[in-house]
């Protein structure tokens, strides 16, 4: 009897542990490391402040597209650190309401920081960074 307990409980530990494995993490490699990919779209991260990743490749070259969300593209700053490709951004707001009689403001801030593993045949230092509308278009060129 003690047996088919045993048995039975191993199984169920089995079963919640394959149960448990989420999709997006991995071993290392590009795209989809070291974060969570939202189920029907590939290689995409979402972060703070509606910030979206969206990694990809081509032939010759590693793409990142930064969704920048309600920052401006223009807020960010892109670094190549230590074999990581390093997105910055600090927002601060401040609201100011006088009103006869009296007087009040609001103060925000917000910072959004993401460091990537950048593949090892990526040329960092020929890194091409393109600012559009509430988009962020990074290549980063492969060694041949």
């Amino acid at each position: 009897m003690k047996h088919i307990l045993l048995t039975l409980a191993c199984a169920v530990v089995l079963a919640a542990a394959a149960s448990a494995q989420t999709p997006g993490y991995g071993p290392p490699g590009y795209p989809g490391y070291g974060g969570y990919t939202s189920p029907g779209t590939p290689g995409s991260q979402f972060g703070q402040g509606g910030v979206r990743l969206e990694k990809g490749k081509t032939a010759d070259a590693y793409t990142l597209r930064v969704y920048t969300g309600r920052r401006r593209p223009q807020d960010f700053e892109v670094n190549v650190e230590r074999g990581h490709l390093v997105l910055r951004s600090l927002r601060s707001e401040q609201t100011d309401m006088r009103r006869q009689g009296g007087y009040s403001y609001s103060r925000s801030m917000s910072r959004f920081q993401r460091r990537l593993p950048l593949p090892r045949d990526a040329i960092a230092e020929q890194m091409s960074r393109t600012d559009g509308e509430g988009i962020i278009d990074i290549v980063i060129p492969k060694q041949r």
